[in-house]
């Protein structure tokens, strides 16, 4: 499976680990899927991890994968965590809090997923 989904409602963390071969359409579109039902199964704001350290991102699979997250996720509390490293990877960070792309956070951007949970832990038991 090109995209492996790692749902942990206990922490409030979805961990998706994409790697090579990803048909945006198909693939993406599965995350998106279980984004929306992670998100009726936590209470307020949760994260998704994407690691896509082992994808090959492109201009391409960035603005399709962001555009199915325009269509499909406005209005659900999600906050964009990125493992991984390159110029695609910093884009997609910058572009999914552009209105076009559903004005979301910008996405924090992590070298490992030991700093990228590190985050997360420490942004959802901040005190509100």
């Amino acid at each position: 499976m090109p995209i492996q989904i790692e749902p942990n409602v206990q922490t409030g963390i979805l961990m998706a680990r994409y790697v090579n071969p990803v048909d945006p359409e198909r693939d993406v579109a599965n995350v998106i899927q279980s984004i929306i039902a992670f998100s009726h199964q936590v209470q307020g704001v949760f994260f998704v991890i994407a690691d896509v350290r082992e994808f090959d991102l492109t201009f391409d699979t960035v603005t399709e994968g962001l555009d199915l997250v325009r269509r499909s996720l406005v209005g659900i509390p999600v906050r964009f965590v990125v493992i991984g490293s390159g110029k695609f990877v910093e884009l997609a960070a910058q572009a999914v809090a552009q209105r076009q792309y559903g004005s979301f956070e910008v996405a924090k951007v992590f070298a490992t997923e030991e700093e990228a949970l590190a985050y997360c832990h420490a942004e959802l038991t901040k005190p509100s």
